[in-house]
């Protein structure tokens, strides 16, 4: 996955590629397909660091914020499958971490793994959101990662079925 404020590519590669013309009937995402279909372990580097860090300026509403990520993830129809395969497996098991979680704690009596695995899989988390800011000059209130967390899974889901039978998302609200 690529946005294109955070990646640089030759223009040989681009030209050579033909750019964005395989996704010029897609409203947003071009920059993101190319990467997508181009990037292999040969030709990509990540570049780590508070210098490689690029700002933008998040929305401002609810519906901005909505809108911007309908477009993101309706580039992922377009995905190569393999990747298509590998994202929605991470999401189902990300959503079926929320949704099975409070079931299988009360009626299992196993409460105690379950228990350990929910938090140690908080405590990666929270290092995680507090570990890679920081290496990138930012902070991030990690103690926040619970309630976020399990916002995010629900309208994460919510927003990837909307995306998915979009025939058309809009750039603009």
């Amino acid at each position: 996955m690529g946005v294109g404020r955070n990646l640089a590519y030759r223009k040989s590669l681009f030209l050579e590629n033909k750019g964005f013309n395989d996704h010029l009937g897609i409203t947003g995402g071009d920059d993101d397909l190319f990467v997508n279909r181009h990037a292999k372990a040969y030709n990509t580097r990540v570049c780590f660091g508070a210098s490689a860090l690029v700002m933008s300026k998040p929305k401002t509403s609810w519906a901005a914020f909505y809108y911007q990520k309908l477009r993101h993830l309706s580039a992922g129809k377009h995905y190569k499958f393999s990747d298509k395969i590998i994202l929605g497996l991470f999401s189902l098991s990300w959503v079926l971490t929320w949704l099975l979680v409070v079931p299988v704690f009360i009626f299992t009596p196993l409460k105690d793994w379950i228990g350990a695995v929910f938090l140690f899989r908080w405590i990666m988390l929270i290092y995680l959101f507090h570990k890679v800011p920081r290496k990138l000059g930012d902070s991030f209130e990690a103690w926040k990662i619970p309630f976020l967390d399990f916002i995010y899974a629900f309208y994460y889901l919510v927003a990837a079925l909307v995306a998915l039978v979009s025939k058309k998302v809009r750039w603009k609200i």
